[in-house]
């Protein structure tokens, strides 16, 4: 028997309530470790307000004079203060089922309002279809929104900035939240490009150095290394290099058999895992930048850097209604969500040649 558009609604939220406590098993998106990392911790979006406003402090001003016996001294007008502006982007996917397609899946649909006496059967079937529609479109969100964190704001008209613009690997070019850094000193990331060695033990030491140098570079403002994510080329530049120049311990405590792990479980530098973005391996599925996403490492101070969102319009499931005109049904899912960063010198990025 038939269902009514008012109940394909109806299961059509139940579903998504459903497939988000009992998700199937997943079979191929890849970990999103930076999302992983800002949501728990994102700040809200304030209504009302066009930009997303930092406050950063940017200059002591400075008056201090020696003095002695009647010699006069002078005072002087200080603007300590300036506001960093990012603005937020809208985010929307979506998926369509028409009629037709609930028909091959043998679900009937009728326009009488009321209740229906559509079966077990049908209500199974499309629970079953909307689920996995539901899946795909909540991954595909999650996977977009990464990308766009990452990514510099010029991939598309609406897209905002994110870390490839904010922690740059030109630091001193261009406007970031509205300062620009070509004049503001103070408003740039530390960068370091093009590192290599002639042999292990140089590839090592120049990677060290570099890393050494960054957060030196992040301390030196009060900053703090938290999180280091690299590509998959950076991180094998350094495992190798490590591993090739015996810098690595092997401890036999005794017995009559030795086993022997030959993964590596972990790198850290200064205590902190080097974390794998899986997705700068494939450049985001874009065109190569100058310098592929593969090659790099990213220091960063976490602290300093915020996922601004809207917590009435965060990966929210819209139903838009069927159209007059169109035996067709929509379901949406929307966010409105931009990055922040209070200081850009707490942040680094390196890269390999």
């Amino acid at each position: 028997m038939p269902l009514t558009p008012q109940e394909i609604d109806k299961i059509g939220k139940t579903t998504i309530d459903w497939y988000r406590k009992n998700k199937p098993k997943d079979q191929i998106n890849v970990e999103r470790p930076l999302l992983d990392v800002l949501l728990p911790r994102a700040k809200p979006i304030v209504g009302g307000k066009e930009f997303i406003s930092e406050n950063i402090f940017v200059a002591n001003g400075a008056n201090g004079q020696y003095w002695a016996g009647n010699s006069r001294v002078t005072y002087n007008t200080r603007n300590p203060n300036e506001q960093a502006k990012y603005s937020w982007a809208n985010f929307h996917d979506g998926f369509t089922i028409n009629e037709d397609e609930l028909t091959r899946n043998g679900i009937k649909v009728i326009d009488d309002k009321g209740k229906s006496t559509a079966t077990r059967g049908e209500v199974v079937q499309l629970t079953n279809m909307l689920e996995s529609h539901f899946r795909a479109l909540d991954e595909g969100a999650k996977d977009f929104i990464h990308a766009s964190l990452w990514l510099d704001g010029t991939q598309a008209t609406d897209a905002r900035p994110g870390i490839d613009a904010l922690v740059s690997t030109t630091p001193a070019v261009g406007t970031v939240g509205g300062i620009n850094a070509a004049t503001a000193t103070y408003w740039r990331n530390y960068v370091q490009t093009g590192i290599t060695g002639a042999d292990a033990g140089a590839r090592l030491a120049a990677a060290l150095d570099a890393m050494e140098k960054a957060k030196r570079a992040i301390m030196r403002t009060k900053g703090r290394v938290t999180h280091i994510f690299v590509g998959g080329d950076f991180l094998d530049f350094v495992r190798n290099a490590v591993i090739a120049s015996n810098t690595t311990q092997f401890t036999y405590a005794g017995g009559s058999t030795i086993s022997i792990d030959m993964a590596t479980s972990s790198l850290k530098f200064d205590g902190i895992p080097l974390t794998w973005v899986p997705d700068f391996d494939t450049n985001f599925g874009l065109a190569a930048p100058t310098i592929p996403w593969s090659k790099r490492c990213y220091m960063l101070d976490l602290r300093s850097l915020w996922l601004n969102r809207d917590e009435d319009d965060w990966m929210r499931i819209r139903y838009p209604g069927r159209p007059i005109d169109q035996y067709v049904y929509y379901f949406a899912e929307t966010a409105k969500y931009g990055l922040s960063t209070d200081k850009r010198n707490s942040h680094a990025v390196l890269s390999i040649a």
